[in-house]
């Protein structure tokens, strides 16, 4: 079993600093994962009818981190589908399987996170600005298990293993230590459907979900709005900003009117000063302007 770090050494083993070549190299990284995860064969599924459910992470606890396609946005029913559309599943240790989760439900857990271990909220930001800028993350190639799963009124009534996905991309490789810290010092996570899941599981699920954002976007402005200059500028990057201003506010740092101010005015994906970086993360990143 890996070690448990101090605090001292965590931050150490998270410490970054952003500059304008982490953001340009997070564009490259960016853009390799949105080729490769549109690049998987989607022939023949059909959203809530045949779908393909894909094992992308495991965690120490024994969790499953899968990505499911297609996604609801890919059905013919939306005034605008998007073909290119998955959700990210995460399978507890016990086998079940936690709610689909929006970004709403992702604020409640780093809101109760914040309520159970407020003194570790700097972590979680770390964490989160290494999902945003892809820091820490390293390009593998390998073969995915792949399950088919049958069906009806939403509810699954046949799966079975199918070929593996080949699939080369960068993924999120934080050290076993490192996770393991985080899971001891944070704890269990009672997510709001009641599941009982690792902070580990938590933060590989929500990387899935953010390469879900990446893709989205990229096929709406350049595959069907043909925006050639459009540079990656919506997605992960600002998403984990709008995160960041969430956990600012949790970490008592900020007023809840500039908070509701922010999504208002960006209509729902909030921006966040990268000057304040060293703010809500305690000083594990810094900025170089």
């Amino acid at each position: 079993m890996p070690q448990i770090l101090s605090v001292a050494e965590l931050r150490e083993k998270l410490s970054a600093t952003y500059s304008k070549e982490v953001l340009n190299q997070s564009r490259l990284l960016r853009q390799a994962n949105i080729n490769a995860f549109l690049d998987i064969d989607r022939k023949g599924l059909n959203y809530a009818s045949l779908e393909h459910r894909i094992k992308i992470y495991s965690s120490q606890q024994g969790e499953k981190i899968y990505i499911q396609l297609p996604g609801k946005e890919s059905a013919d029913s939306n005034r605008n589908p998007m073909p290119m559309d998955f959700r990210p599943k995460l399978e507890c240790s016990d086998g079940t399987i936690m709610d689909d989760a929006s970004f709403g439900v992702i604020w409640d857990i780093l809101d109760e996170i914040g309520k159970q271990h407020r003194d570790y909220l700097s972590f979680v930001a770390a964490i989160f600005f290494h999902m945003g800028y892809m820091y820490n993350y390293s390009h593998t190639c390998g073969r995915y298990d792949c399950f088919s799963l049958r069906l009806e009124k939403n509810n699954i009534i046949k799966t079975k293993q199918v070929e593996s996905v080949d699939l080369c991309w960068n993924r999120l490789d934080i050290s076993d230590t490192v996770w393991h810290s985080l899971n001891n010092y944070i704890g269990e996570i009672i997510t709001p459907d009641g599941k009982k899941i690792s902070f580990e599981a938590f933060a590989k699920f929500v990387d899935l979900l953010l390469q879900n954002e990446d893709c989205k976007y990229y096929f709406r402005n350049v595959i069907q709005g043909g925006n050639q200059n459009y540079n990656l500028k919506s997605g992960r990057t600002s998403t984990c900003d709008a995160n960041l201003l969430v956990l600012y506010y949790l970490k008592g740092e900020g007023r809840i009117s500039r908070l509701l101010d922010s999504f208002q005015k960006s209509r729902g994906v909030a921006r966040f000063n990268k000057s304040d970086y060293p703010l809500v993360t305690d000083g594990i990143i810094k900025h170089m302007k």
